[in-house]
């Protein structure tokens, strides 16, 4: 098991990993992505992401399978947080997300969670902390965690 920093060579993998799951983000399942949305996985956009010191972005992986990813924005906002769809129920979600708050100096984390994540986060501490959003056929519940309790 390993937990390091992405680097360029994971971008396809974490393209996939990504694509894989696009299911779970609509409320239509078999619904085509909206386009925004469909930017903002595409190995270019995740580049960015990878290449910005804004960003914190972290794979786990075994035996060279990349397994999951996260990536943390600004040190606060837990911007995405995915496990391939065979490997969830191990922890592996836990464990990217005690090593990225590891690398932050913050108390308060927000985010945005897909419908199905919410109960996870909920797991991590988190709570709602609006009504749900709907914006092109994805739904999303902001969630928020104040660790200084």
């Amino acid at each position: 098991m390993s937990i390091r920093v992405v680097n360029e060579g994971d971008l396809p993998q974490i393209v996939s990993l990504v694509a894989s799951l696009s299911h779970f983000y609509l409320d239509e399942p078999g619904k085509e992505l909206p386009v925004w949305f469909r930017e903002s996985i595409t190995e270019a956009a995740f580049a960015g992401r990878v290449s910005s010191p804004e960003y914190l972005n972290l794979v786990y992986e075994e035996g060279g399978v990349l397994m999951g990813y996260i990536s943390v924005k600004g040190g606060s906002h837990l911007y995405h947080l995915f496990v391939a769809q065979a490997f969830q129920g191990r922890g592996i979600s836990r464990l990217l997300w005690l090593k990225a708050k590891e690398f932050s100096q913050s108390k308060r984390f927000s985010l945005r969670s897909s419908i199905y994540a919410v109960p996870v986060y909920k797991r991590f501490g988190f709570a709602e902390s609006g009504p749900v959003g709907t914006k092109d056929g994805i739904s999303f519940q902001p969630m928020e965690l104040n660790d200084a309790k």
